[in-house]
């Protein structure tokens, strides 16, 4: 039996970029994922992934950003390779919306750079976006996007030349606590770990099944489109944008001629195994992502039925959510040398090279400077999180 330092299960964001950490702070580490990351069976399918600082859901997310916007800035100079692209982000609401007053509650703890913009200052420096009366943006310049293969496959390749040991294809059946060390269970061999971190994803619930964390897994649909005014969607004269109403949001043409969009605040469809075959997205799934560009951005698509006629491609993404919809991150309540990341409920991705440092820390170390302290479970829950 092969035994290591560290086995880390699951290899999409935050599981890479541990990998990443440990490896290169000289512990012996292995990796597996069952299937082959990048890829579509995880939270960080679709290419692209928004970078922002200004947090509407709490400003305890703030220091986290700008910790990772560093740290994202770092694996780009390391990797050489461009990871962050910040072109700025404006989001436009109601004053009142949650997702205004989220923002400017973050930006004013912080003291953040933000610039606001009335209805017709909107309608004059960014025309691709038709606002309603009386909505306002606010546009942060710091935001932008992450390019979601290239920092995976930076902090694979990265990992690997630090020692680690990479297992793709490689499905976790259990883990078992020997006492003295875990045995991962895989189904061609057993591995010996000292330590683990669990970072899986959507399997998290299974794998961690005896904490009865309050995770459920919901699969999204995201949207490309051909726009009918490509100029006005260049990011010459577009930046990220999302709106207050269902946080509908989407990037300007930065990886293509398309642009891509979505609805973050919906239910989604929920997945009871994730290892089951995905159902693919559907053009029915797409008619309320185009509603919302019908209302917001015209020259996108223009008004339903024709605007189906510019959709380029759809594809699905799985959220894993929590109950409150902020991630988890902790340390099993019995097993000291298990700590895991779970439950990014569709904003994580920017966090991942600053989780994957902590949870370096957390089962190196046993502590972690980041303050991550508001996701661990405490007494976060209504119901108890625990053995049994």
């Amino acid at each position: 039996m092969i035994s290591y330092d560290v086995a880390v299960i699951g290899l999409g964001t935050m599981g890479s970029f541990t990998c990443c950490e440990l490896a290169q702070r000289g512990v012996r580490v292995v990796g597996l994922d069952r299937f082959s990351p990048p890829h579509d069976r995880g939270s960080h399918s679709g290419g692209t992934r928004v970078f922002r600082i200004a947090y509407a859901e709490h400003p305890s997310y703030v220091p986290l950003a700008l910790d990772a916007g560093t740290l994202w800035d770092q694996y780009a100079l390391a990797a050489g390779v461009r990871l962050l692209h910040r072109c700025g982000m404006l989001s436009i609401g109601d004053p009142a919306s949650a997702l205004i007053q989220g923002i400017r509650k973050s930006a004013e703890q912080y003291g953040l750079s933000t610039t606001a913009y009335a209805e017709a200052e909107i309608r004059k420096f960014f025309p691709a976006i038709h606002p309603p009366a009386g909505h306002i943006g606010i546009f942060e310049s710091a935001a932008g996007w992450i390019d979601v293969n290239a920092a995976i496959q930076a902090a694979q390749r990265m990992s690997s030349l630090a020692g680690a040991t990479l297992l793709d294809n490689c499905p976790v059946l259990n883990i078992v606590n020997r006492i003295s060390h875990f045995e991962i269970v895989t189904p061609s061999q057993t591995i010996a770990a000292q330590r683990v971190v669990v970072t899986a994803g959507a399997w998290c619930g299974q794998l961690l099944s005896q904490l009865g964390l309050p995770l459920r897994v919901v699969r999204k649909v995201l949207l490309w489109a051909r726009p009918l005014d490509p100029e006005q969607f260049s990011p010459r004269l577009l930046p990220i944008f999302a709106f207050a109403e269902r946080f509908f949001y989407g990037f300007p043409t930065v990886s293509g001629p398309d642009v891509k969009m979505a609805i973050h605040w919906e239910a989604g469809q929920a997945v009871a195994d994730p290892t089951l075959p995905i159902d693919p997205p559907t053009m029915d799934e797409a008619t309320p992502v185009l509603e919302m560009a019908a209302k917001y951005l015209p020259a996108l698509c223009g008004p339903l039925p024709s605007a189906f006629t510019r959709v380029t491609q759809l594809k699905t993404c799985l959220y894993t959510m929590s109950s409150d919809e902020h991630f988890i991150i902790d340390r099993h309540p019995e097993w000291e040398n298990l700590v895991f990341a779970a439950g990014f409920s569709g904003h994580g991705f920017k966090f991942a090279p600053l989780v994957g440092k902590a949870l370096a820390d957390l089962i190196t170390l046993g502590e972690t400077s980041a303050p991550i302290g508001f996701l661990r479970v405490g007494a976060r829950f209504t119901t108890p999180v625990g053995p049994g």
